[in-house]
């Protein structure tokens, strides 16, 4: 399977002077796009046009007399999560074969793992070399972080945005809260709704066990009365001169749900205590030069690592009027703003310059004090279970630029000191008596310890049971449809490869009220910058002799953009769209609303960089992203002979290739 070439590649690249792959006209090498379809397979004969993005390309060769392939009887091959047997890690690892070699009539599409699988099975190893190996080099169905949520929120607060305080601090917090007002440092926190840079989207998966327990929700607007009479003369008045009015809200779990939850916690809080049984201990390797001083290694004990949280007690949510984002015929939906405890996101960190520079002082101190000849290494106390070495690169007397570490002498060469730094500390951007001079984090000054994100709350009109259902359905659906995996999957009756992103929006809780009337706070400080902060007021039950008005409950979920509109998609983001409900369906759940306004698109990928995300595609503008939603009505099939049939493509099979305008062909 070994050629070269020095021609330019389809794509415009010129190729290197090596090995590659072949498969016909298309060749595979370094500099190949493997998620693009290759110019080479665009011609007037083809039945795959200019703008199609994902298409199957490739044909895997078969033994003319071969044996027929029968897509039941294929045993392996690899498999995302969520049980589609055709899985493949680029397009190139997809290929059309006859399944009956002398009848080239007969075509179908299949993933390469699967099909080299099938060849091997019946012996058939010498027409398709070059794609046997291709599918043995394949990658494996893995899940793609979303953007690193923590490093998103340190790159909006090194923007110092300055809008005032906020007149919805609660005074009442008390000291232990993260949000006491006194950790709020200026210009923290700001007025909801008022910033002109909105917060950070979150699409970070939160577990369940770590959704917080209490929210308490402030709405000045009385929107949560979900009464189309609602007076809406103030929704253009600004927030800070609005009458504050905060509910408080408990999360509310399913019965098996919240087993699982509270054996999630627990299995957390395991973890954490066998981690505070482990010693932390970087080594530091001397460089050549020292080596040659005789200068040994030095073990430094770390301290225990601050404890990762295991629950999460508090949180609040923000509505206004002017975050409204649709209304149906049972809900309303509001993007709202969600501020939540910080350590959730952002983990502390060790600075390495001042450990290096504290380990200097400490050894100075020990060679003045005469104790150096005496020392040696030390075994790591018994308080401890075991030890974790990290290893460092030796730095420079300024502890800024590393130095060449020696190649002749390592850990095991030369004698290992072992000396204690009491001085280091774990380092929180909210916490500013820890922080160092070391640019260790963005911002050079005091955060608060809390961040506050775009979410979407979903509430109800009163006496209907699809917010509560849907709710339910969210703590029922698996994992894989909330993750986004690498790869494609070929789902029938689509002739297409279609990504697999996340199915749905991350499920953030649901929230019922505690009390019918908003709480009664004590009257404020005044704010800051100027601003007045006016006084707080409760509802009562007996105003006016009427009963409380009806308070919905919330269901918060991840913002996931607008409804589509297919007329405006390509062919790829429509085959797409209909590639959720069938992979919906596929899992063992019925939809039973299939419509545009059920799915969501977005400009830019959550696995991407919010930078990235306006980027061009292969030149075909940025790439988006669609979820699926509103499931009230949806329902979990435990039927086994239905759930098959689901899975065969005989449920809303119909309603979702009319929804992305999808013609199909067959699939193994």
């Amino acid at each position: 399977m070994s050629s070269t070439s020095t021609s330019d590649d389809e794509n415009g690249d010129q190729n290197y002077d090596g090995p590659i792959h072949i498969n016909g006209e298309h060749y595979i090498h370094p500099s190949t796009n493997l998620h693009r379809v290759p110019a080479t397979a665009v011609h007037p004969s083809s039945i795959i046009h200019a703008k199609k993005r994902r298409a199957i390309f490739r044909t895997w060769p078969r033994d003319p007399n071969g044996k027929v392939i029968l897509p039941n009887g294929i045993r392996g091959g690899k498999v995302a999560p969520n049980g589609i047997p055709s899985w493949g890690a680029t397009l190139y690892d997809f290929y059309s074969v006859e399944p009956v070699p002398d009848n080239p009539c007969a075509m179908t599409y299949i993933s390469g793992s699967r099909i080299a699988a099938a060849v091997r099975a019946i012996g058939e190893l010498e027409h398709a070399k070059d794609e046997l190996e291709w599918a043995d080099e394949e990658e494996d169905p893995h899940e793609i972080p979303v953007a690193d949520t923590g490093e998103l929120i340190e790159c909006y607060e090194a923007q110092k945005w300055n809008y005032g305080i906020s007149s919805v601090l609660m005074f009442d917090r008390p000291l232990s809260s993260l949000f006491y007002h006194s950790h709020y440092p200026p210009p923290w926190p700001f007025i909801p709704f008022a910033n002109p840079y909105p917060p950070v989207l979150l699409q970070q998966r939160i577990p369940m066990h770590l959704l917080p327990k209490t929210l308490y929700v402030h709405d000045p607007y009385s929107l949560l009365h979900v009464n189309e009479y609602r007076d809406t003369s103030n929704d253009e008045t600004p927030w800070i001169n609005m009458r504050p009015k905060v509910y408080r809200y408990r999360i509310s779990f399913w019965s098996s749900t919240l087993k699982a939850v509270k054996e999630s916690q627990k299995a957390a809080e395991e973890s954490e205590r066998k981690k505070k049984r482990v010693l932390q201990v970087f080594r530091f390797i001397p460089t050549e030069e020292e080596c040659a001083r005789g200068e040994p290694a030095y073990d430094v004990p770390l301290p225990t690592r601050p404890s990762a949280p295991t629950r999460v007690e508090e949180a609040h949510l923000y509505l206004s009027p002017a975050g409204k984002l649709g209304q149906g015929n049972h809900s309303m939906v509001y993007k709202a703003e969600w501020e939540l405890p910080r350590e959730l996101f952002a983990e502390p960190r060790l600075c390495h310059t001042c450990i290096y520079e504290e380990l200097r002082m400490q050894v100075s101190k020990l060679k003045r004090s005469g104790r150096w000849r005496k020392m040696m290494y030390e075994a790591g106390g018994k308080e401890f279970d075991s030890e974790r070495i990290t290893v460092l690169q030796p730095q420079s007397n300024s502890g800024q630029e590393h130095m060449t570490p020696s190649s002749t002498c390592d850990s095991q060469d030369v004698t290992i000191f072992r000396v204690y730094c009491p001085n280091i500390r774990w380092q929180t951007p909210a916490d500013p008596s820890t922080r160092c001079t070391h640019f260790l984090f963005r911002t050079d000054y005091p955060v608060p310890r809390t961040s506050v994100f775009q979410v979407a709350a979903k509430l109800s009109i009163q006496h209907d049971p699809h917010l509560k259902r849907e709710a339910g359905n969210y703590q029922e659906f698996p994992e894989h449809f909330f993750k986004h995996w690498n790869g494609y999957n070929l789902i029938r009756p689509i002739h297409n490869p279609v990504p697999l992103h996340a199915l749905v929006p991350q499920f953030y809780g649901y929230y019922v009220p505690v009390d019918e009337v908003a709480l009664s706070m004590p009257e404020p400080l005044s704010g800051e910058n100027g601003v007045k902060i006016n006084k707080a007021s409760g509802e009562t039950a007996n105003e006016k002799g009427r009963p409380p008005p009806y308070l919905s409950p919330i269901l918060l979920l991840e913002h996931c953009g607008k409804p589509v509109d297919p007329s405006t998609l390509s062919e790829d983001d429509r085959e797409e769209c209909a590639s959720l409900c069938l992979r919906f369906n596929h899992a063992g759940w019925l939809h039973e609303s299939i419509a545009e306004r059920n799915v969501l698109v977005q400009r830019g990928l959550p696995t991407q960089w919010p930078i990235e995300r306006h980027l061009p595609e292969f030149g075909d503008g940025p790439e988006n992203s669609f979820r699926l939603i509103d499931f009230g009505r949806s329902r979990k099939i435990y039927d086994a002979s239905e759930s098959q049939l689901l899975r065969l493509g005989m449920g809303e099979t119909a309603e979702a290739l009319i929804l992305g305008k999808v013609l199909y062909g067959e699939v193994m």
